[in-house]
């Protein structure tokens, strides 16, 4: 077998321009559909393969995508009032589920996300084959068609998509992007007098680019580094005007795309930079033996290494360039020495920043890596179609990988399936080299039945080793990575529970946090759970001011289930765990303000401190007492006190736990919560024992994770009040850390609230309209909703303006006598993104009408030469 044959039938493969494609596709997700199968992951067992985002993000997401596009959401793509009391919604679309493959989700029933998520994955996975197979079969039409689906399907299955893609399945969109952008500007480079390449390409370029930004803002680098390979390594005999023309096509076709998706892009760049901003993170340089053991198949190290394995054939191809003659020396040096440049370039502060937007994620550093395996399997392409000439184009690779091999054997990201599939799939390369070697002597090429055996024997280890892979790579990240539960019996009930109890927008129902931290897009419902890194900063900020608990630095709330809170935000009704520990039920809970309310000209601000100061602006009345507290700490508690918080440190040698106990006065019978954000331990709570406010494990308690408020007793009758901490390390306690709420304020301030309520309140996919009582005085309409970017407010007849807050929450001033008020929130950056998206289909046309005229004038010069020639 010659890496260079092609395999002669009567109908020669490669004229079957579709069918390599096909079939790449094809083994591409059966390998990774029979992974599952092997691991018994779901829909092939009862093991979830909801990893990480998979389940707490995507899933719900995409649920929530599926209700907008069959008209059952609250909300539009724009716009959710399920998530967060109502937040923007189209950065969450750019960033998890803006995809043409998302759309998948009509085929599917509203319960069959999980299976609807695992389709994606495999198209996806199926698409980056194909195109990857279309790239390299268009890069060297006379190679093998053998190869190139065999080096489509180690593109599609490589380490990154089975380590990183699997479960951030929108990832997947990149790993598509990046042969789909090489196929593009391969087409504008060939088509060199024609500009319709350049008028197609950027509505390709816009689809990729709205399918997710992020990736395939990554895969536009590694196109760039292709293109610029590709023209310094044409023959001699191209001119550099020739060059430099082709690149400058390629980057206009390029930009244009990017221009048409500007209407998507531009909003959410607004989005993204009014998030909740990311902790600042220090690049730390792997080591470089860790680093290349991931170019091993079957290696594992999803979030911490790069997911660089291509494949035991395409890797030994790949490394087998530099060595092989049969290659021109100028595309063997500028191949070699690109790849080489961007191998470091992820090693590299800098230019790692550049590769993430200038944005260094908190997790999966290497996020770009599907770049490099995809510039590894065109090397091997380039090397493999050209035909091995000579010995050392063999052995020299073998070598080499058998030596990082032995070196990383033992290494941490190196799977036992790695150790094994490695020499056995390069022994079987071998082999069929040698088989070709024996077989071809004194032929010009050997049988063409032995051609086809060697090559549908490698074919199949080569398949082989990328379904034990993502096998291997799959069991390894469930060790440490947690998968949430697919859909159940559960889902169906809690989600009834809500549907049952749904009066949006006259009260809202909140479905609680019983599979995950977005459970009102799982499940439906108006609650507060939301966990986004488009998450807007001020939402974050004023949960948080208000005693919700969070994690992920303030980008998932915890719901408090504070009868304040409830009060401030028309939750009428929530899904609680029962007391028995049997199945979630409903808790009614009618007695709150309505979504809209009428407060005084001049709101009223409490002066306590927070979260009860806010809760109280945010009601509009005083209902908590804040007590000034005393601490009775155990000997082996040192407390010292500062002017915000206490610090709290055991003594050596104590024996934990360590209990505290906090006294204080409040009126008699009042409901006492503790507000505690950063205090790892546990409280005695009078009715359910001890509970955990954070647990010892907690990341950066006040930082990345903070409690919630917490119900933990009952004021006596002299109005005293004791409440027990257990301590087993440091730990904060704030300064004022008990509130007394007075039930009975609270009803008087509800009721208030409700006699003064607006005749009628109509919600919108993305805005509210509100009509007023009739009223002599000027007042101030107050929404249950916090303020965020985007929303312009007005009142009667006057202009639409930025809203001022009540508590964080919007607050309309009104003038004696108006009757209407109304809100909408439109997306920062929208106005822009549609000029700019204008510019570029003006762009795009007259380019068009540039490619019609020159096509006319060549038809009539042709023309004209043909009636002389006549």
């Amino acid at each position: 077998m010659d890496w260079g044959i092609t395999v002669y039938t009567r109908r020669p493969l490669v004229r079957l321009h579709g069918l390599p494609a096909l079939v790449a596709a094809v083994l591409a997700a059966g390998g990774f559909v029979v992974s599952g199968m092997i691991r018994g992951t779901f829909p092939f067992g009862d093991v979830s393969r909801n990893t990480n985002d998979l389940g707490q993000q995507l899933i719900p997401m995409h649920a929530h995508l599926r209700d907008v596009l069959t008209g059952s959401a609250a909300g539009d793509l724009t716009f959710t009032w399920g998530s967060g009391f109502g937040v923007p919604f189209l950065g969450d679309y750019m960033s998890y589920i803006g995809s043409t493959l998302s759309w998948l989700v009509l085929l599917f029933p509203r319960d069959g996300m999980d299976l609807a998520l695992f389709a994606i994955a495999v198209v996806a996975l199926a698409s980056a084959a194909a195109a990857m197979t279309a790239y390299l079969r268009l890069l060297r039409p006379a190679g093998p068609a053998w190869l190139a689906v065999v080096a489509g399907v180690s593109y599609a299955l490589c380490g990154w998509a089975l380590d990183d893609g699997a479960y951030m399945t929108i990832w997947l969109h990149g790993l598509v992007a990046f042969p789909v952008l090489c196929l593009l500007c391969e087409w504008i480079l060939r088509r060199r007098r024609s500009w319709l390449p350049v008028c197609v390409a950027p509505f390709v370029v816009a689809l990729l680019w709205t399918s997710h930004f992020y990736t395939v803002y990554m895969a536009t680098i590694g196109a760039a580094i292709v293109v610029l390979v590709r023209v310094i390594s044409y023959d001699a005999s191209v001119s550099w005007r020739v060059r430099v023309a082709g690149v400058l096509r390629c980057a206009v076709a390029v930009a244009a795309g990017i221009g048409v998706a500007a209407p998507l892009l531009v909003p959410t760049f607004w989005a993204v930079r009014y998030s909740r901003p990311s902790p600042e993170v220090e690049f730390h340089v792997m080591d470089w033996l860790d680093f290349l053991s991931r170019l091993l198949a079957g290696s594992e190290g999803v979030g911490s290494s790069p997911g660089l394995a291509v494949g035991t054939l395409m890797l030994l191809l790949a490394v087998s360039l530099p060595f092989n003659a049969a290659v021109r020396w100028r595309e063997r040096l500028v191949w070699t020495v690109a790849i080489g440049l961007t191998v470091l370039s992820m090693q590299v502060a800098l230019t790692h920043a550049v590769w993430h937007g200038f944005d260094t994620p908190n997790g999966s550093p290497f996020r770009q890596a599907f770049v490099v395996a995809g510039l590894l399997v065109i090397a091997g392409w380039i090397s493999g179609s050209a035909g091995l000439r000579g010995v050392v184009p063999v052995v020299a690779p073998l070598v080499v990988v058998a030596g990082l091999y032995v070196a990383v054997r033992s290494g941490p990201f190196v799977t036992p399936t790695t150790r094994v599939v490695v020499p056995v799939v390069a022994a079987i390369a071998l082999v069929a080299w040698l088989v070709r070697r024996v077989a071809e002597r004194g032929r010009s090429r050997p049988p063409s039945w032995v051609a086809a055996v060697a090559a549908g024997v490698v074919g199949a280890a080569v398949v082989a080793e990328a379904t034990a892979g993502a096998v291997a790579i799959d069991q390894a990240r469930a060790q440490f990575l947690y998968a949430y539960p697919v859909w159940s019996d559960e889902n169906d009930h809690v989600r009834a529970l809500v549907q049952a109890a749904d009066e949006w927008p006259a009260a809202r129902v909140s479905p609680g946090a019983h599979v995950t931290q977005n459970d009102p897009m799982l499940l439906g419902g108006q609650g507060s759970q939301y966990y986004s890194s488009t998450i807007p900063d001020d939402l974050s900020e004023v949960l948080a001011g208000l005693g919700f608990g969070y994690s992920a630095y303030v980008r998932a709330n915890i719901d408090p289930a504070n009868p304040v809170l409830d009060a401030v935000f028309a939750i009428g009704a929530r899904v609680v765990a029962d007391d028995d520990g049997s199945r979630p039920r409903l808790a009614e809970n009618p007695d709150v303000a309505p979504l809209v309310t009428v407060r005084p000209a001049d709101p009223w601000t409490s002066p306590d401190p927070a979260p009860f100061g806010n809760q109280e602006t945010a009601l509009g009345a005083d209902v908590y007492t804040v007590p000034r507290v005393q601490l009775a700490p155990d000997p082996a508690l040192s407390v010292t006190g500062r002017r915000s918080d206490f610090l709290l440190e055991l003594v050596p040698d104590a024996v934990v736990p360590v209990e505290l106990r906090v006294r204080a006065s409040c009126p008699a019978g009042s409901e006492v919560y503790l507000a505690a954000p950063a205090f790892v331990g546990e409280v005695l709570d009078d009715a359910a024992g001890w509970r955990t406010v954070l647990r010892q494990t907690t990341r950066a308690p006040g930082v990345y994770t903070g409690a919630p408020v917490l119900r933990v007793g009952t004021a006596g009758p002299d109005g005293a009040v004791e409440v027990a901490l257990r301590v087993y390390g440091p730990a904060r306690l704030p300064a004022s850390p008990l509130g007394c709420l007075d039930r009975g304020l609270l009803s008087a301030a509800v009721a208030e609230l409700r006699a003064g309520a607006p005749t009628s309140i109509d919600v919108s996919g993305h805005g509210v309209a509100v009509s007023l009582p009739p009223s002599s005085a000027t007042a101030t309409v107050v929404f249950g909703v916090v303020r965020t970017p985007g929303w312009r407010c007005s009142a009667g007849d006057g202009a639409a303006d930025t809203p001022a807050t009540v508590g964080g929450l919007i607050a309309v001033p009104v003038e004696a006598g108006v009757s209407e008020v109304s809100c909408t929130y439109r997306p920062r950056g929208l106005r822009m993104g549609l000029a700019v998206g204008a510019g570029a289909l003006a762009v795009v046309a007259a380019l068009g009408v540039v490619a019609v005229v020159r096509r006319r004038r060549d038809d009539a010069v042709l023309s004209g030469a043909g009636g002389r020639t006549s």
